[in-house]
C-alpha cells in the first residue's frame, strides 16, 4: 500500500519553521554553552580561563586525579552525599506522612493547618534564614550534620503533593482495609506507599537537586572546613588568593553529575508522576 505523499510547505511556512528552530537553537547553545566550557576547561592544565583558547595542552585526567587525591574535596563531596541522601529520604518520609494524614484522617482544624501551612509558600527564604539560624544556634547545632539537614526537612509542596494524590485514592478501598483489620500504619505501608510512588519519586528527584544545590544555608551552618557541602566548598575556593583552576572546574564538574544521574534514571518515573491525576475519566 503506497503512503500518501507528504505535502509541500510552503515559503512562509518553511520560514517560521527555519526561525523557530533557529531561536530554538540559540536557547540550547546558551544553556549548554557555559557547561561544555567547564567541561572542557575541567581536562586541560589552564592557569587561567584566559589561556584556555590559546591552550596548545592535550587533554588530561590530572585535575581530576588531583580531586580524588585530595581529602578535602572528598569529605566535601561526602558531606554533601550524607545531607542530600538524609534530606531528600526524611523529607519524602515527612511529607508522605503529613499528606495521608491531611488527605485521610478527619481531625480538627485540618484544613487551617493546611491553609497556614501553604501560606508558609509565600514567605520568601531570607526571612526566614535569621529566625532558624538563631534557633540552630541556640540548639547547639551549628557546624553539625543536624544542623545542615533539619531545617532543611518537609516542604510544603511536598505535602500538598501528597495530599492531593492521596486524597485521589478510593475511600471504599481503604474501608476495605479497616474490615480486614487493617490498622492506620498497615494501611499507610501496604495500600497508600505502593500506590504513592510516582508522586513520591517526582518529589525526592526535586527535593534532591535541591539540597544538592543548595548553597546559602550550608554556608551559615558549615563554619569549619570539614563540614562544608561541595558547592560550598567551591565557592569559598573560588574567594581564595591562591586558585587552582583546574581543579575547580573539575570540581564543578563533579557536582554536576549526581544530580545529572538521579534525573536520567528517574527521568521516567519523573513524567508519568507529572502528568498523573491530569486526566480524569
Amino acid at each position: 500500500m503506497a503512503h500518501p505523499a507528504t505535502p509541500r510547505r510552503s515559503a512562509p511556512q518553511l520560514w517560521a519553521a527555519f526561525r523557530t528552530h533557529a531561536l530554538l537553537s540559540l536557547v540550547v547553545l546558551a544553556s549548554i554553552g557555559p557547561v561544555l566550557f567547564v567541561v572542557v576547561a575541567s581536562f586541560r592544565p589552564i592557569t587561567s580561563f584566559d589561556s584556555l583558547a590559546s591552550s596548545t595542552a592535550q587533554f588530561t585526567l590530572a585535575n581530576y586525579l588531583g580531586v580524588f587525591a585530595d581529602k578535602v574535596s572528598i569529605q566535601w563531596l561526602l558531606n554533601s552525599i550524607i545531607v542530600t541522601c538524609a534530606v531528600t529520604v526524611l523529607t519524602v518520609i515527612v511529607d508522605l506522612l503529613a499528606g495521608y494524614a491531611f488527605a485521610k484522617l478527619k481531625f480538627k482544624g485540618s484544613g487551617l493547618l493546611l491553609s497556614a501551612m501553604l501560606a508558609t509558600v509565600m514567605v520568601p527564604f531570607a526571612v526566614t534564614l535569621l529566625p532558624n539560624y538563631v534557633l540552630v544556634a541556640r540548639l547547639g547545632l551549628v557546624n553539625t550534620y543536624a544542623g545542615l539537614i533539619i531545617p532543611l526537612l518537609s516542604a510544603p509542596v511536598g505535602v500538598y503533593l501528597m495530599r492531593q494524590f492521596i486524597a485521589e485514592i478510593p475511600d471504599a478501598l481503604l474501608e476495605a482495609a479497616k474490615i480486614d483489620g487493617a490498622n492506620p500504619l498497615q494501611i499507610l505501608l501496604k495500600i497508600i506507599v505502593p500506590l504513592a510512588r510516582q508522586p513520591a519519586i517526582v518529589l525526592a528527584v526535586f527535593t534532591f537537586v535541591n539540597t544538592w544545590n543548595s548553597f546559602l544555608w550550608p554556608l551559615l551552618i558549615a563554619q569549619s572546613e570539614d563540614k562544608r557541602t561541595l558547592i560550598v566548598g567551591i565557592a569559598t575556593q573560588s574567594l581564595q588568593h591562591t586558585q587552582n583552576l583546574g581543579a575547580m572546574t573539575a570540581q564543578t564538574v563533579i557536582s554536576m553529575v549526581p544530580t545529572l544521574v538521579v534525573f536520567a534514571i528517574f527521568q521516567r518515573y519523573f513524567l508519568m508522576g507529572l502528568t498523573a491525576g491530569s486526566v480524569k475519566s
